[in-house]
């Protein structure tokens, strides 16, 4: 009996230790699991190392497919709602606090120092709560590039130290200095312009990337974020080239990284929607918890108009990294082109709740208005964006197709030109291009070919190397019967963008409708216009956030040369049943008029009616002066 107590308490002993062993040991983090990174304070009196070193750390780090990092944005939002400020220095203790706010397992702290002539560092992750130290390294170098190595070599232990097998620690392991830079000065440059982008907008982010790529051409995420930069500003040309160098540079990318810029060259530089979101699915599979990979998939999927797995992917970005003013502006826009206004609005609601604030996000916002005839939201987006350098020329675009979309051209002339002045004061050429080329096909369908004409030109005077520009003055050219140059401008564009889907797929077919409608080829535009039907609720040009399907208009209009009224009218309808697609896009309103047309045709003379009444109403308030409202009003007369 004896025998059997003592054997049950040293069993109990074992039991005790074992839990308390473990209890004070910090257990490895899971999959599941988040590591916050935190300052790497710099004592060494090298202010190239100031936020660099954090910078270079989170790069390497996030190599692993096994760790996941509480992003900055993450981070910001947890910092303002704890009372500190936004950029407040996560030194250990305040990294403790942060950490368990931001719901993570673990941080990483750590500091550099100058001993004699060398540099050195130490790291630690510790976890919470509690503080219990996980992990250590440490490392040193004669040089500030050999600093960046062997904070590199220190990354990987650490990587090992929490949890990660050895198999991925060897699949994915680049060298620190070959996956961001050899320059101290360029990363840290690299880091502000992150930094810039959080605090002030892409348009004041874009000459600190300069300058990081200034000091090193090759700095493949540095050329990344400058692309992205490019993009958010809607200068596709100057990302398209970005990225392109980006993608040369192979050999200085991680696994993760390259990956991004695999798929963002797939979209911005080659246009190429397909391999781009079979190389967003192929980064997912590896890396499933990046929100990055996630909420960019989601953009793929607004060009071709497939707006439920916009949300989708969107919603799933935004679960992850619910901080990201991007992923708002990604969901809320699909969510109104499905026809959810209401959720929408609330999408936009959260996203101000957290502070987030940008141009993306009032223009969103404004969309939503529109579509619910809040004028007064509208107005306020409107004011929101006065003075302001980046996000001006958008809300003042977005007005002028608000003020033609009720038959105000004189209005929407005013603010086309605001608009094109405010993009030029803020030396974003393509923008101020894409509002006098927009202007153009307005100027076109409301019956003024010598203004479209007038804004064409100065459209590729502006950027004439831009695809979307010149696909729109092709447009304009064919619509207004000027065939020699919208078939030179079609040729130039077939051969120069071979794997552009929707160059491709949808402008250069209906580019070719339209040459066939002004031919009276109706046959031949049908045809055409059959490549475009999938893309056709598409947001076909640059980073646009609405369609003006114009696939379906043209449709429509060649089944009424065709004396295929019904069929028409059914094109027609699909336009105005799409309202959160179409948005104030010239096409919403002058559907109404074309589909009472196209019902007269068809001999449904009250349902004609109806839809003149509508379309009349809608332009109560028009210019009297304009052709189109003349002739509607004499249509409708010979109906009664």
């Amino acid at each position: 009996m004896k025998k059997l107590i003592l054997l049950s308490l040293a069993l109990c002993l074992v039991i005790g230790f074992i839990v308390y062993w473990r209890w004070a040991r910090a257990i490895p983090l899971g999959e599941s699991d988040f590591l916050m990174v935190g300052d790497i304070a710099n004592h060494t009196g090298n202010p190239d190392f100031d936020d660099s070193l954090r910078e270079a750390l989170r790069v390497s780090l996030s190599q692993s497919p096994y760790l996941n990092l509480v992003t900055d944005d993450r981070i910001r939002a947890v910092l303002v709602l704890a009372g500190k400020p936004p950029e407040a220095s996560l030194t250990p203790s305040l990294a403790q606090e942060i950490c368990e706010r931001a719901g993570a397992k673990a941080y990483l702290t750590g500091q550099a120092t100058k001993k004699e002539s060398r540099y050195a560092f130490e790291l630690e992750v510790r976890q919470c709560p509690g503080g219990t130290r996980m992990a250590h390294a440490s490392g040193e170098g004669a040089r500030a590039d050999q600093v960046i190595h062997q904070l590199g070599l220190a990354a990987t232990k650490l990587r090992a130290s929490l949890g990660e097998r050895e198999a991925t620690l060897k699949k994915y392991d680049m060298p620190l200095e070959r996956a961001t830079t050899p320059v101290p000065a360029a990363l840290k440059l690299y880091e502000q312009a992150r930094k810039t982008i959080r605090d002030k907008g892409d348009l004041e982010a874009v000459p600190v990337y300069k300058q990081s790529v200034d000091l090193d051409s090759r700095f493949a995420m540095a050329r990344s974020g400058l692309a992205v930069s490019y993009y958010n500003l809607s200068q596709m040309a100057l990302a398209g080239d970005e990225i392109r160098q980006a993608f040369e540079a192979g050999d200085r990318q991680t696994v993760r990284e390259r990956l991004n810029i695999q798929t963002l060259y797939y979209d911005l530089a080659q246009g190429d929607i397909e391999k781009a979101i079979e190389g967003y699915k192929e980064y997912i599979c590896i890396y499933p918890r990046d929100s990055v990979a996630l909420g960019n998939l989601s953009s793929e999927f607004f060009v071709i108009g497939d707006y439920e797995q916009a949300a989708q992917f969107a919603e799933q970005a935004l679960k992850l990294d619910p901080d990201s003013a991007a992923w708002y502006e990604n969901d809320s826009i699909a969510l109104l082109a499905l026809g959810r206004t209401q959720d929408a609005e609330q999408v936009l609601k959260e996203a101000f709740s957290r502070k987030l604030d940008d141009a993306a996000l009032h223009s969103n916002l404004y969309s939503v208005a529109f579509v619910k005839g809040d004028t007064a939201l509208m107005q306020e987006q409107l004011a929101w964006a006065q003075g302001k350098a980046s996000g001006q020329d958008s809300l003042l675009g977005a007005q002028a197709d608000t003020e033609a979309y009720f038959g105000h051209l004189k209005k929407a002339r005013e603010y086309t030109r605001k608009a094109i002045n405010a993009a030029l004061a803020s030396d974003l050429k393509e923008s101020a291009a894409i509002w006098a080329a927009t202007a153009a096909i307005r100027e076109s369908v409301f019956g003024y070919p010598s203004e479209a004409q007038k804004s064409a030109d100065e459209a590729m005077k502006l950027t004439p190397g831009s695809k979307d520009v010149r696909a729109l003055v092709a447009l304009v050219a064919a619509r207004s019967g000027n065939a020699a140059q919208a078939q030179s401008t079609t040729d130039d564009l077939r051969a120069l963008y071979v794997s552009n889907t929707a160059m491709q797929k949808a402008w250069l077919p209906v580019i070719r409708a339209q040459l066939d409608l002004r031919n009276h080829r109706s046959e031949q535009a049908v045809q055409q216009l059959e490549i475009a039907l999938p893309y056709e609720k598409g947001q076909l040009t640059g980073n646009s956030s609405d369609s003006c399907m114009i696939p379906a208009y043209l449709r429509g209009e060649a089944e009424m040369a065709l004396q295929k009224g019904h069929q028409a009218a059914m094109e027609f309808q699909k336009i105005e049943a799409n309202p959160g697609v179409i948005g104030n896009c010239w096409s919403g309103a002058l559907a109404r008029l074309e589909k009472a047309r196209a019902q007269a045709a068809a001999q449904a003379t009250s349902d004609a009616k109806l839809s003149y009444q509508q379309f009349l109403t809608l332009w109560k308030d028009a210019d009297p002066d304009l052709p189109l409202l003349k002739q509607a009003k004499l249509e409708a007369a010979k109906l009664h």
